[in-house]
């Protein structure tokens, strides 16, 4: 039987992010609401175009409701499409707020409905490899991890000019995927300080993000950045055997942005010139090496949600695990404003 997703918004985001992704997840794209209709014409010839979410919403055909619609709107159209009665996929920022997720969460529950958040980047191949690095104990105990993602792009863009609005920074952008990840790895810490700061001219709205992350035994950081010239390393992975670094981003953003589809050949598979580098000490000489990198696979995230819809498994990403990424920004916020550490 067809898995139908309907997708909420056919900007960037739906179009380049999402829309490529589902058949390889199997699933079909059988709904768009958006004013971009001559685009979903040409694109998805069989999908239905509706003008509005609302009209979207009331389409009872649909498996799942995938929301990609500008960061300040998420909350609320969730929480529409969950009354509704549909599954939901809500793109990050999965809310502006720590309570306003309480309350995407709260209607998922009681409408017996999926929701969940598209923390892609769980499936990013470098962070795949870390993973698999420290669960085979290469890397040992890890004490110190500093992960970022930079870019110079001096001209924010238009809509953000001089003014803030819920939700809208490179905090609740970059930031919720560095700092997914960082959870992932090592659970809530135990306090986080930072900032978020506001650099380039003519923006209202941070474009630097700072945290620190403590932790028992493992200090983390979380850097993100629109306004580098020179790029920081992806991840520089400190343990008690060996270090693993990695220079450059995970490589599917690239290929979508160029047309690529994840259901083609070579998608999500890096390039040896941007596997990372494992050094280790064996016998007291330094010993550097290439270390391949798994392949990356975003689509797996939506494969995972039509399984669990099907099924009636939980999403492979929890309303409750994002909400707690907006409690770590949020307590950065905080210790930016305080300038002090923020026990969490």
């Amino acid at each position: 039987m067809t898995f139908r997703a309907g997708l909420v918004g056919y900007g960037a985001g739906g179009r380049i992010f999402h829309a490529p992704l589902l058949r390889a997840a199997g699933i079909e794209l059988a709904a768009i609401a958006s004013s971009r209709t001559e685009e979903i014409a040409r694109d998805f010839p069989d999908a239905t175009a509706y003008p509005t979410a609302h009209a979207l919403f009331e389409d009872r055909s649909l498996d799942l409701v995938i929301i990609t619609t500008p960061s300040p709107t998420h909350g609320a159209l969730a929480i529409e499409a969950l009354q509704a009665g549909h599954n939901v996929v809500v793109d990050k920022p999965f809310a502006g707020s720590v309570e306003e997720a309480n309350r995407v969460i709260d209607a998922g529950k009681h409408a017996s409905k999926l929701v969940s958040c598209f923390q892609n980047r769980r499936w990013d191949s470098d962070f795949l490899t870390l993973k698999d690095l420290m669960a085979r104990g290469v890397l040992g105990d890890v004490h110190h991890i500093h992960s970022s993602f930079s870019f110079f792009k001096p001209e924010p863009p238009t809509s953000w000019h001089n003014e803030p609005l819920n939700a809208v920074g490179i905090h609740f952008d970059l930031g919720t995927h560095l700092l997914d990840q960082l959870v992932q790895l090592f659970g809530m810490p135990d306090w986080v300080e930072g900032e978020v700061l506001t650099r380039r001219p003519n923006s209202g709205v941070p474009d630097r993000l700072h945290a620190r992350l403590g932790y028992p035994s493992v200090r983390a950081i979380a850097e993100a950045d629109m306004f580098s010239p020179e790029h920081a390393p992806r991840f520089v992975v400190q343990g008690t055997k060996a270090g693993w670094r990695k220079d450059f981003m995970d490589g599917q953003e690239a290929q979508l942005k160029g047309g690529m589809k994840a259901h083609d050949p070579g998608f999500g598979v890096e390039p040896p010139e941007n596997y990372g580098t494992l050094t280790t000490y064996p016998d007291g000489a330094k010993t550097v090496e290439r270390a391949p990198l798994l392949n990356g696979e975003h689509h797996t995230f939506y494969r995972l949600v039509r399984e669990a819809i099907q099924n009636g498994t939980p999403p492979p990403v929890t309303g409750e695990e994002v909400r707690d990424v907006l409690k770590v920004i949020e307590a950065v916020v905080q210790s930016g404003e305080t300038g002090r550490r923020v026990a969490l």
